[in-house]
């Protein structure tokens, strides 16, 4: 009984997902693999070290470390990365002939492109899919050969007119918690307004050294009708500590918030970069933000992805280097003495949101599969 069980599982198709090793890339990878999982598919992940970790919990799912080389300046650092990406280009072709899976989905980043090449020099159907509103440099690669290409959002800049007709647009997967804020009503705005700051991990200096500053600054009678949940840095702990004593606010400041769907849920407004899985999270739960775009991304990914909130009236954007202490107090000063406003721009963020993206895309994969 357990042998026929056995070969059951193994008898199901097998799809490969190969993701850069950010967040950005291998959360929705991972998303899509529980959906799959659910739907009694198997799968595995391609990934480089980085993207390992992404994946713990999920034990039952094969982890390949596949060589990928990033882009590096020079010309030393050009070879070196051509060398890396043939190698994983090798090793990916081991891996098809290894795992016959019945699709390769490719998540961008450098890591993705070897297993996606290589299912692509075999005939095995590859789809990509693109968290951003650009299209990337690895799924640009990837895209004339693939049998179709997901968005994340409706209008990605990069796609070319003959790549048109196998686009879908998908969303981007987020987390159960996440989508589960879907649909959730806007917090009442009579009592304490919630106000979260998000900066990530790279280049979020200023999320240090200006927000703190701009919203102490502001009017008594708003900083004291205010709570914040403050995330920054570990390195930058304590002189954010620092910046909100005696301010009178009421404020709660982490190197990391594990209940991040609750403090969401709470929030009526947002101060966060415009990475792809923050727009994600944000548009399915119907948050406002005033978004930071990180500035310095090559191909500008995070200002594209402000963009599009913005035109539809679900955000704000200040660029980096237009940021400063007055010009973001104003800001908020502007949405947090108007409550009206960040319930309309709530409702336009909500428009935006894909809660079923994950099952939107499972759709897209299982249609692939012969």
């Amino acid at each position: 009984m357990q042998k026929t069980k056995k070969n059951q599982i193994q008898s199901q198709p097998l799809i490969v997902l190969a993701a850069g090793g950010t967040g950005g890339h291998v959360f929705p990878a991972r998303s899509l693999a529980e959906e799959l999982i659910e739907k009694g598919y198997r799968v595995a992940l391609a990934t480089d070290t980085r993207g390992l970790k992404y994946f713990n919990g999920l034990d039952q799912i094969p982890r390949i470390v596949l060589s990928s080389g990033a882009y590096r300046s020079g010309i030393k650092g050009i070879l070196a990365g051509i060398v890396s990406l043939a190698k994983g280009y090798i090793q990916s072709h081991g891996l098809m002939s290894r795992l016959k899976p019945a699709v390769v989905i490719g998540f961008g980043g450098y890591p993705s492109a070897p297993p996606l090449f290589a299912a692509q020099h075999r005939g095995i159907p590859t789809i990509i899919h693109e968290q951003n509103a650009i299209l990337g440099m690895a799924n640009t690669a990837l895209a004339s050969r693939v049998k179709k290409i997901a968005l994340s959002a409706a209008h990605t800049n990069g796609i070319k007119p003959e790549w048109a007709k196998k686009c879908v647009t998908t969303g981007n997967p987020v987390r159960q918690d996440i989508s589960e804020l879907a649909g959730q009503p806007f917090p009442e705005t009579t009592g304490k307004l919630c106000l979260m700051v998000v900066g990530g991990s790279q280049g979020a200096k200023s999320f240090a050294d200006i927000v703190p500053h701009s919203i102490v600054a502001l009017p008594e009678e708003i900083r004291k009708n205010l709570r914040v949940y403050h995330q920054t840095r570990a390195e930058d702990l304590e002189q954010v500590k620092t910046v909100y004593e005696g301010s009178g606010i009421e404020a709660v400041i982490r190197p990391f918030f594990d209940n991040m769907a609750d403090c969401i849920a709470q929030s009526h407004l947002l101060i966060t970069r415009s990475g792809a899985s923050t727009i994600a999270e944000l548009t399915v739960a119907g948050r406002p933000a005033i978004y930071i775009p990180f500035p310095w991304n090559r191909d500008n990914q995070q200002v594209f992805n402000a963009e599009q909130i913005v035109k539809e009236g679900g955000g704000r954007m200040i660029e980096e280097k237009n940021l400063t202490k007055q010009g973001l107090t104003a800001e908020l000063v502007d949405l947090l003495e108007n409550p009206a406003i960040l319930e309309h721009m709530a409702k336009r963020s909500g428009l935006l949101g894909i809660s079923d993206a994950a099952k939107r895309l499972a759709c897209v994969v299982s249609g692939e599969i012969h």
